[in-house]
């Protein structure tokens, strides 16, 4: 009886140290960011995930087509380790960001104008990072989340630089040419890949189109979007360019 008194004190007692030692790897293993609601001018409930950190530097992150905020969430560790407050939305229609003044609204039924209104979720995701004091702010888009991000920066002269990757000239109606003209003179770093032929094409005619400080990543091989961070350096490159210009 005793013995079987002293075995299971033994094997509780393991428990406990495996709890602690189970809790010590959450607290120090993989940023767990928040979940956060934001609400669009008009009506779209987006879901975010918001990566804090104590600066007044953010980064909004912008999918693709038939995506979500999820594909960046490798990157946006390596950005809050940078110390970068980092916001990645499901833009609206994908994801979590299906309601529209109650009602599901998904991608699938878009028309040209309201992809372009897109902009939109920027617009509420950069007043949700300006509530916290975070001032200084920078977008990346892939695909047509990089030509929502060139459109909205367009508009907005506030934004300090923005990385595109994988844009269009035209993405579901969301068009680039003559917004590339209006980004005027910020910096804009572009990357692409040779063998995705419409964006490795619309990428070289915007970067001629930029005035500003402006930079044009090609690589070989490497895919579209999101899809170019395995196998690349491409984490390095933004990063670098954040720091240089973010």
């Amino acid at each position: 009886m005793i013995d079987n008194v002293a075995k299971l004190n033994s094997y509780t007692n393991l428990i406990l140290i495996s709890v602690i030692l189970f809790s010590g790897c959450i607290s120090q293993g993989n940023l767990v960011a928040d979940t956060v609601s934001i609400k669009t001018q008009d009506g779209f409930e987006l879901a975010g995930s918001f990566y804090k950190s104590n600066s007044d530097k953010g980064v909004i992150l912008l999918h693709m087509l038939n995506r979500n905020r999820n594909d960046w969430n490798a990157f946006a560790e390596q950005l809050h380790k940078e110390g970068y407050n980092v916001l990645s939305i499901d833009l609206r229609g994908h994801g979590q960001s299906l309601k529209k003044d109650g009602r599901t609204v998904g991608w699938q039924i878009f028309s040209a104008q309201d992809f372009n209104d897109m902009i939109l979720d920027v617009k509420a995701a950069k007043e949700f990072l300006e509530e916290k004091d975070i001032n200084k702010i920078s977008l990346i888009g892939a695909s047509i989340g990089a030509n929502i991000a060139l459109n909205y920066a367009a508009e907005d002269i506030e934004i300090k630089t923005i990385v595109l990757l994988s844009p269009g000239l035209d993405y579901r109606g969301v068009k680039t040419e003559d917004t590339a003209k209006d980004y005027e003179n910020r910096p804009i770093l572009i990357v692409a890949s040779e063998d995705d032929e419409y964006s490795a094409t619309s990428s070289k005619k915007l970067i001629e189109l930029a005035v500003g400080k402006k930079e044009l990543k090609m690589y070989t091989n490497a895919g579209h979007g999101t899809k170019m961070f395995p196998n690349t350096d491409l984490d390095k490159i933004i990063i670098d360019w954040l720091k240089a210009y973010g």
